[in-house]
């Protein structure tokens, strides 16, 4: 290191955050360590980022089982929390709040923000005496590289130069396109008519949505449901549990009238009842990173052809060992594992021959597209008949969630796409699919119904939305949804036309899709400064004459720098998490687990490591030695 190392966290949310902590932890390792001062800056909340700021609403939960996570990069001993080493997410929760019991494991929001600040109060409390961490409120307008620092505009007019800076910024504010802007233009200029973009919900104004006013809802992933519960029980309305397990819905008269839609028309499935203990791991025996890593290494790898059907025969074992533990138990379940593994199986008909042989009598065959679209082709007579249907469908969802993620053959079996994500990164990452088939099998194909299928959020939401569906508070309009503005009735049209007579006039509507990735679109200054500096650029998968720009930032494998406009490497910035969504596939997961590094803690922890042990002067950059080297890495990892 040098005499004084100054380094600079942009974006101080879950991934900034787990990058501290391991800067941390490494440097109390140092003995007689010379000078280093750490900025932690964010324009939100210093220590939780936005999307965690303990001030939202306690109605807003997480989808994912607080003792899966730490924020920690060590199991807890049990003394004095330090990094490196403390309580995981469960732990902490239940030693500060009183209601662990009472969400099931899916803990609020605002809980995990108390929890991040819990985390950098540790960090604080023991950085070593020549580590200085300084909390900066501001935003970072633009950067500019000056020899061998950095220069960091913030908003409160101040300047600061640093030699290392991490970008860990969260989700985008993308500008507006196509039926986004003219839904806004339209909003603009029409009295009565309100359009709120996509965003968390935590940051949406709700305020002015009046009692019994028309809201439509572009989208039913997981920001559906929290604005679901803003909407009912944010406003003072009540859920009330009956004796057979349904739930009623007791309004406080200030909600609005809620019309849903979708391209599926179907709410995102719940998760499973949590079966499994804090230490699960999935070892996949047919969708293996050593196939992975072997089919990779031949190049041409089209995601349909080459790596779906090795995904559907892992999610075919599962859901067939689960019925045969069911029916033949446990012994029977392993030996069809045991039997894959023996016979080197690698496809659905073997999954099905071998399992028709321990007792199952018919093929199992699922179609996650299908899954993920069960209306597709269907046509209803009016809204009431669609919803009396999809009533049926979410039911019948509850029910099989209730048998939980061990339990429920297909609620397992969808699980292994969560617990395979590092393997399809192995395919997919620095441009491992052909271009065409990046682009159109798995950005616009694969990846909604990935996320849409295996990552729902607690069962009891289902309960909840049957609820407000029976007492009309809610009505989902249907699949392939359209919205059409009328400048002669001032509001806009919702409606599906796969269900007659479906048109209901709105006068807010409200998009709740997740903000894709595209640096190019990116509202932020400082997005769009690096961009004109020529330190970002979009990523682009190029195979012979066909390319894909994927709109997330360019960057090497691990640790991380972005490549220049120019080819040459920025080795003293690093980039993690959602700006590369796109170059590298998954990268809004916010945390690790307690008992291991998955690879959130392991890209942390490559740039923590490289922040201390410094960089080479900058250098071309190969792309086709990048793939090589993400090859060496993922097989070593």
């Amino acid at each position: 290191m040098s005499k004084l190392l100054r380094i600079s966290i942009i974006g101080s949310g879950p991934r900034g955050m787990s990058v501290l902590e391991r800067l941390v932890a490494r440097l109390i390792k140092l003995e007689n360590g010379e000078k280093v001062e750490i900025f932690l800056i964010d324009d939100g909340h210093i220590g939780t980022g936005r999307i965690w700021s303990t001030e939202q609403s306690p109605f807003l939960l997480m989808n994912t089982v607080a003792q899966e996570i730490s924020a920690f990069s060590g199991m807890w001993d049990g003394k004095e929390a330090r990094p490196g080493n403390g309580p995981s997410f469960a732990q902490w929760w239940q030693m500060h709040h009183d209601d662990y019991s009472q969400f099931g494991g899916y803990a609020p929001r605002a809980y995990y923000g108390e929890y991040l600040l819990y985390v950098l109060s540790a960090i604080e409390r023991t950085l070593p005496p020549f580590v200085t961490l300084h909390k900066v409120s501001a935003r970072v307008e633009s950067l500019d590289e000056i020899n061998a620092s950095q220069l960091l505009h913030l908003s409160n007019d101040q300047e600061l130069e640093v030699d290392r800076t991490v970008l860990a910024t969260g989700h985008p504010i993308n500008r507006l396109q196509a039926l986004e802007k003219t839904i806004y233009d339209f909003a603009s200029t029409t009295p009565d008519v309100t359009f709120i973009q996509g965003d968390s919900v935590a940051d949406m104004d709700l305020s002015s949505i009046e009692p019994n006013q028309k809201v439509g809802i572009i989208g039913m992933g997981l920001t559906f449901y929290d604005l679901m519960v803003e909407l009912t029980i944010g406003r003072g309305g009540r859920f009330i549990k009956k004796d057979d397990g349904s739930m009623i819905y007791c309004p406080s008269g200030r909600e609005p009238r809620i019309y849903a839609g979708s391209r599926s028309g179907m709410p995102v499935p719940v998760r499973g009842r949590n079966q499994k203990p804090f230490n699960y791991e999935y070892h996949p025996v047919i969708f293996t990173q050593e196939r992975a890593l072997n089919i990779r290494q031949h190049g041409d790898v089209y995601f349909d052809r080459d790596v779906l059907p090795l995904l559907e025969a892992e999610i075919t074992l599962v859901y067939a060992e689960t019925k045969l533990r069911r029916e033949k138990g446990e012994l029977v379940a392993q030996l069809l594992r045991e039997n894959v593994i023996k016979y080197h199986v690698d496809s659905v008909e073997g999954v099905n021959t071998l399992a028709f042989i321990l007792g199952l009598s018919y093929p199992i065959a699922i179609n996650i597209y299908h899954l993920a679209d069960p209306f597709k082709g269907c046509m209803f007579p009016s809204i009431g008949a669609f919803n009396e249907t999809l009533y049926s469908v979410l039911a019948a969802d509850y029910a099989e969630a209730m048998h939980g993620n061990i339990g429920s053959p297909i609620k397992a079996a969808l699980d292994v796409i969560r617990n395979t994500r590092s393997v399809i990164r192995s395919f997919v990452d620095f441009g491992g699919l052909n271009p065409n088939s990046h682009q159109f099998e798995f950005i616009n194909k694969f990846n909604p119904v990935s996320g849409f299928l295996s990552a729902g959020p607690p069962a009891f939401r289902s309960l909840q939305l049957q609820a407000l569906m029976r007492a009309n508070i809610v009505t989902v309009v249907g699949p392939s949804i359209k919205l059409e503005p009328s400048s002669t009735n001032n509001c806009i049209y919702i409606s599906s036309p796969n269900v007659h007579n479906s048109a209901v006039a709105l006068n807010v509507v409200i998009d709740a899709r997740i903000p894709t990735t595209d640096i190019n679109r990116d509202c932020s200054n400082l997005t769009q400064s690096l961009i004109n500096n020529g330190i970002f650029i979009p990523f682009v998968n190029k195979n012979d004459d066909i390319e894909f720009e994927t709109g997330g930032v360019n960057v090497t494998p691990s640790p991380f720098h972005p490549i220049r406009a120019n080819g040459t490497i920025a080795d003293r910035l690093y980039v993690l998490g959602i700006p590369t969504e796109h170059t590298r596939w998954f990268m809004q997961s916010g945390s690790s687990r307690p008992h291991k590094w998955i690879d959130f803690m392991i890209d942390a922890d490559a740039i923590a490591a490289d922040i201390l042990q410094g960089s080479d002067e900058s250098g071309e950059y190969d792309a086709n030695s990048d793939k090589n080297q993400y090859c060496a890495i993922a097989r070593a990892l």
